[in-house]
C-alpha cells in the first residue's frame, strides 16, 4: 500500500502541470518527495540489509547456510519448512526490487509527461463540466 501513495502523488503533480496549476504543485510534491524517500529506504533496506531480522536476502542467507549445515532454525520445524521459508524470502526480495523500480519509474514517466505539458501555452487537460443527473424513478 505505501507504494501506492507515491505514484497516486505522481499524477496528481502531473494533472496539475497539465491543467497549468503550476502554482499548487508544492502541496503535492512536498509530501510525495517524502513519501519516495521513505519508501526507496525502506525497500532498499528490507532487500539488502545484512541483519536478517530486517533484509529479506540475509535472512534467506541464514536459512540457506542452516540448511547446507543440516540444522533447523526456530521457526521452522522441518527442511521442508526451511526450503519455504528460503523461498519466500527470495521472492519477497525480488518482489520489493520491483516495487521500488516501479515507483522510480512512475516518477520518471510522471517526469516526463510533466516537461511536455510545460512546453504547451494551453492546458491540455480540462477539469470535466458539470452534469446533473437525473432523478432516480423507484
Amino acid at each position: 500500500m505505501r507504494v501506492l501513495l507515491p505514484i497516486a502523488l505522481t499524477l496528481a503533480s502531473v494533472c496539475l502541470v497539465r491543467m497549468k496549476r503550476e502554482r499548487y504543485l508544492w502541496i503535492v510534491l512536498a509530501p510525495m518527495a517524502w513519501l519516495v524517500v521513505c519508501t526507496l529506504t525502506a525497500g532498499w533496506q528490507k532487500v539488502f540489509s545484512s541483519d536478517p531480522k530486517v533484509g529479506f536476502l540475509a535472512h534467506a542467507r541464514a536459512y540457506s547456510d542452516a540448511l547446507a549445515q543440516g540444522h533447523t532454525l526456530a521457526p521452522a520445524k522441518s527442511i521442508a519448512e526451511m526450503q519455504a521459508i528460503v523461498r519466500n524470502d527470495t521472492i519477497d526480495a525480488a518482489l520489493a526490487g520491483l516495487f521500488m523500480l516501479l515507483v522510480v519509474a512512475m516518477i520518471g514517466f510522471g517526469l516526463r509527461a510533466a516537461l511536455a505539458a510545460r512546453r504547451s501555452a494551453t492546458p491540455t487537460v480540462h477539469e470535466a463540466p458539470y452534469v446533473a443527473l437525473a432523478q432516480a424513478t423507484r
